[in-house]
């Protein structure tokens, strides 16, 4: 197996969001592309990124190759990229390694790292944030409500709702969705409404009551660093699920997506206290 990445920032763009996520890292590579899965604790916290195959100089796979090691040794490296780096990924079957390589047509500067492969467990399953907005499409009883926000406003009710806490309560209703933290000496809150210019595609099922989690701001926070000005997050809140957002971070000249990161992100027991 051997991949190139003419932009190895693309795939900094989607290990970064991972870190706080968990230990392990899982890799599926194949014809269609990348694709790489990260679960917390529990599963309180999952995320799923893809990059397909338009952005690739060189696949060469034979049918689906699946990885499973380290975050950190994965994430650690990728933090050195510069930004005409570029990344060959490829599998040393003699070492039991990945083995990834970035390279600068610039300064001439090559860096590589071989991380030993782990045995996938048993019980590891994809998660496909696709595949989980398509189910719930079908089946609209589940779905509370759907929206696209661009992430500067996403971010800004995030860093509002930080000053009361560090849990927030997302209320959503038909008009807006909002952001409420509380302690015993302090409270903030944000509102989201959904006549926004900034907020679009809106589908509200549950009309009549909304829906009320409390997720760790924890979690959000780092979510709502990602992106770029004008860039958009879609969000899903589920009826007995969890909070799904997704952000496609990259779109060609048809504006395909050719790239995402997806996250679900369970919702905290709200507890009589």
């Amino acid at each position: 197996m051997e991949l190139h990445l003419e932009d190895a920032k693309l795939m900094k763009s989607i290990i970064d969001p991972m870190i706080p996520v968990g230990e392990d890292l899982y890799i599926e590579i194949s014809k269609d592309g990348f694709r790489a899965n990260c679960k917390g604790i529990a599963n309180a916290w999952s995320t799923d990124a893809v990059l397909r195959k338009s952005l690739f100089s060189k696949i060469e796979v034979e049918g689906t190759e699946t990885y499973y090691l380290k975050l950190k040794d994965f994430a650690e490296f990728m933090k050195t990229v510069q930004n005409d780096d570029k990344l060959v990924i490829s599998e040393n079957k003699d070492k039991g390694a990945l083995e990834l390589i970035l390279s600068s047509d610039q300064t001439k500067m090559t860096k590589k790292i071989s991380i030993r492969l782990q045995t996938i467990p048993d019980s590891m399953k994809i998660f496909d944030t696709l595949a989980i907005r398509k189910k719930h499409t079908e089946n609209p009883k589940m779905l509370t409500s759907s929206s696209d926000i661009q992430t500067e406003l996403f971010s800004q009710a995030i860093k509002a709702a930080e000053l009361g806490g560090q849990e927030v309560s997302l209320i959503n209703k038909p008009k807006g969705l909002k952001f409420e933290a509380k302690e015993t000496n302090k409270s903030a809150e944000a509102f989201i409404s959904y006549d926004s210019e900034y907020v679009d595609n809106v589908v509200f099922e549950n009309k009549k009551t909304g829906c009320e989690a409390i997720y760790k701001l924890e979690y959000l926070r780092h979510i709502s660093r990602i992106g770029r000005v004008g860039d958009t997050l879609s969000l899903w809140m589920l009826n007995q699920g969890p909070l799904i957002l997704l952000y496609s971070f990259q779109e060609n000249a048809k504006s395909e997506q050719v790239g995402y990161i997806g996250f679900a992100i369970a919702p905290r027991v709200k507890s009589d206290g």
